[in-house]
C-alpha cells in the first residue's frame, strides 16, 4: 500500500542518516585513541586509516539499535508535524496498523543487523588486529584463509582456530633441521597457555627423516616456542566479534575442557537477541510520537530518544550486573532488559489506542 511504502521509505531514511552520524562521531573518536600508536612499529597514518576503515562494519552494529529508535521517532515525528499521520488516520490508519507498518521496516533492518554481525563483522574485526599488530610487532604471523600461520625460530605453527586467553584448536607444528628440511610433525586437537608455555591436548607426533615411519602420542605435552601470547592475543577475536556458530562451537570447547563458560554464555544470548532489541527499538518510538503529534519540535523528540536509549542501556548493565550477581541463567540474563522494554512497549501503545492515536488541542 502506498502509506504503508512511504513511512517504510520515511524511518529507512531518517536511521540511514541518523547511522552515518553516529559512526562517524564514534570513528572520530576511535581514531583520535589511535593517534597515540601512530610511530610504533610500522603503524603509521595510512595502517591507521586502514584499521579504522576496517572497524566500521562493527560500529554500525553496534549503533544500529540506538540508530533505528532515533531514526524512528524523528521521521515519525516529522510526518506528525506536517499533520501527515493525521491525513492518514483520516485513511484509516490506527494504532496497531502503524504497529505493523514500523515492524515491516524493523524486521529488515534486523536481519542486516544480524548478517553484518555474524558474517561481515568477524572478518573485519579479524583483519583490523592483524593490520594493527602485524604493523606494530613487524611479526611473521601470517592470517590465511582459514587459521594463522606463524614462524618460530625453526618451527611452524598452523593454528585452525584461535580463542580467547591464547586458547587454540587444531594446531599442526612443522619441526625443520638447522638445514631448514622437515624433520618431524606434531598435530594436537588444542592447545592451552600456561605461564608462558603452551600445554599441547591429545598430540600425535609423526617423525620424518632418519626416524622416518616412527609415531609418538601424548595426552599432552609441552611447546615452549617463542611465539608471543601478546601478538595471539592482538590477532584473536573476542566473543561479542564471533559469528554465532563459532561462538557456539567455543562454549562446547569450553565445557568439554572443564572451563566457565557464564561470560561467554550471556554473550552468546546477547547476540541471539540482538536482532529482537532493534525490532523493540523501532515500535518503542511510537508511542512517543503518538503522544507528542505537532506540539513538539525535532529537538524535543531527538532528546526523547537519546534519554531512551541511555535508559535501555542503563538498564540493559543494570539488570545483567544484578543478574550475574544472584546467578540468573544467561539467557534470562540477556533478555530481561528487552522484555523489560517490550512490556513497556505495549503498556504504552495499548495505553494510546485507549486515548486514540491523536490528542487533539
Amino acid at each position: 500500500m502506498i502509506i504503508n511504502r512511504y513511512i517504510i521509505r520515511q524511518i529507512y531514511m531518517g536511521t540511514l542518516l541518523t547511522l552515518v552520524v553516529l559512526v562517524s562521531i564514534g570513528i572520530f573518536f576511535s581514531f583520535i585513541g589511535e593517534l597515540s600508536d601512530i610511530g610504533r612499529g610500522n603503524y603509521g597514518l595510512i595502517k591507521a586509516v586502514e584499521y579504522i576503515a576496517l572497524l566500521v562494519p562493527g560500529r554500525i552494529v553496534e549503533f544500529i539499535p540506538l540508530a533505528v529508535l532515533l531514526g524512528t521517532i524523528l521521521s515519525l515525528g516529522a510526518l506528525a508535524s506536517n499533520s501527515e499521520i493525521i491525513a492518514m488516520q483520516a485513511a484509516g490508519l490506527s494504532v496497531y496498523r502503524l504497529l505493523w507498518v514500523v515492524l515491516q521496516a524493523a524486521v529488515i533492518l534486523a536481519l542486516l543487523t544480524f548478517i553484518l554481525a555474524d558474517w561481515v563483522v568477524p572478518i573485519s574485526e579479524t583483519g583490523a588486529r592483524e593490520v594493527k599488530s602485524s604493523a606494530i610487532n613487524s611479526s611473521s604471523a601470517l592470517r590465511a584463509k582459514k587459521g594463522l600461520w606463524i614462524k618460530d625460530s625453526n618451527q611452524v605453527v598452523y593454528i585452525k582456530v584461535l580463542l580467547p586467553g591464547g586458547v587454540a584448536r587444531s594446531i599442526e607444528i612443522y619441526q625443520l633441521d638447522e638445514q631448514g628440511r622437515l624433520k618431524s610433525t606434531i598435530a594436537a586437537d588444542s592447545a592451552i597457555p600456561v605461564g608462558n608455555e603452551w600445554v599441547l591436548k591429545q598430540v600425535r607426533q609423526t617423525f620424518i627423516g632418519d626416524k622416518a615411519g616412527e609415531v609418538a602420542e601424548y595426552d599432552e605435552l609441552n611447546y615452549s616456542g617463542n611465539i608471543s601470547f601478546q601478538l595471539l592475543d592482538a590477532l584473536m577475536i573476542e566473543p561479542g566479534q564471533m559469528s554465532t556458530g563459532d561462538l557456539y562451537a567455543y562454549l562446547n570447547f569450553l565445557r568439554k575442557n572443564n572451563l566457565d563458560v557464564t561470560a561467554e554464555s550471556l554473550t552468546f544470548w546477547q547476540k541471539v537477541l540482538a536482532p529482537l532489541t532493534v525490532i523493540i527499538m523501532s515500535i518503542l518510538a511510537i508511542p512517543f510520537v503518538l503522544g507528542s503529534q505537532r506540539q513538539s519540535n525535532s529537538g524535543q523528540r531527538l532528546m526523547i530518544g537519546i534519554l531512551l536509549g541511555l535508559s535501555y542501556v542503563v538498564a540493559d548493565r543494570l539488570l545483567t550486573l544484578l543478574g550475574s550477581y544472584v546467578g540468573v541463567s544467561p539467557a534470562l540474563n540477556a533478555i530481561s532488559p528487552t522484555l523489560l522494554f517490550l512490556l513497556l512497549t505495549i503498556y504504552l501503545l495499548m495505553k494510546k489506542q485507549t486515548h486514540g492515536i491523536t490528542r487533539r488541542a
